[in-house]
Order: structure tokens, then C-alpha cells, then sequence
């Protein structure tokens, strides 16, 4: 599986998440956060081991922040149902839309990760045979 970090391992869609383009926040660390760079070298982009080594330092510290998305006519906002200390969300990560649905119900919902104040990433659900705003 090419997804797999080293001998520790996270789910596919996690890794992807934190990891991939759409989310430059642990490829930037990765680049610009290289000890071997010197000042007014142009940085290179990663290596994949880079990006893993990275992932792997950011990962650990991340929280999460749960919100439900709430449509009135075109305006979207979202309310907060709940946060997640690092290393106290695992169910979720194992499991997202099982542990979403009985914790918060049939949900639009958004969950954002964390490092300390520094937005790391996102990711929307649909849970559980969500239909509609309600």
C-alpha cells in the first residue's frame, strides 16, 4: 500500500488529507522546515520521506474541532458541536461516519485539524444518510 508511513499507520484517507496538495500545510513544513537548508537556497520540494517524517512530528500534536454545517437561504455558517485533545480522537479517524453519526446524528459536518492555532486541514461528511438541511 503506498499510503503507509514507515511501520506506524494511519488510515488512507488521513494521511492523503494531511499530506496531499489540496492541503499545503505539512508539504510546506517539509520544505521549508529542512535543517540542512541554507539561507537564500531555493527550497526543493520534499521527498516523500520528508513528507512522512513530517506528517509523523505534526500529526501527534493535532486537535480537532467538529462543526455542522448550517445553510439559511445563501448564506452558510457553521456551529461548533465539539473538540478533540490530540491522541483522543482515534475512533474517529478509524471510523469517521460511524463515530459521527452516533455522537452527532444525520449531519453535514466539517472537521478541522489543528496544530496548536495553525490550521492544518479539513475534510466535509454527509453522515448517515444525511439528506437536506434541515
Amino acid at each position: 500500500m503506498s499510503e503507509e508511513c514507515s511501520d506506524r499507520q494511519v488510515p488512507p484517507w488521513l494521511y492523503k488529507l494531511f499530506t496531499g496538495h489540496q492541503y499545503p500545510y505539512v508539504r510546506r513544513q517539509a520544505k521549508f522546515g529542512r535543517k540542512d537548508r541554507k539561507p537564500g537556497e531555493e527550497s526543493r520540494e520534499p521527498t516523500r520521506p520528508e513528507i512522512d517524517e513530517k506528517f509523523w512530528e505534526i500529526y501527534p500534536e493535532c486537535w480537532v474541532k467538529v462543526l455542522q454545517e448550517v445553510k439559511t437561504g445563501m448564506i452558510v455558517s457553521f456551529i461548533e458541536l465539539g473538540s478533540y485533545e490530540p491522541g483522543s480522537y482515534q475512533e474517529l479517524v478509524d471510523g469517521p461516519e460511524a463515530f459521527l453519526a452516533r455522537e452527532y446524528g444525520k449531519k453535514k459536518i466539517k472537521i478541522n485539524f489543528y496544530q496548536g492555532d495553525n490550521f492544518v486541514c479539513t475534510i466535509n461528511f454527509k453522515v448517515d444518510g444525511w439528506t437536506g438541511h434541515d
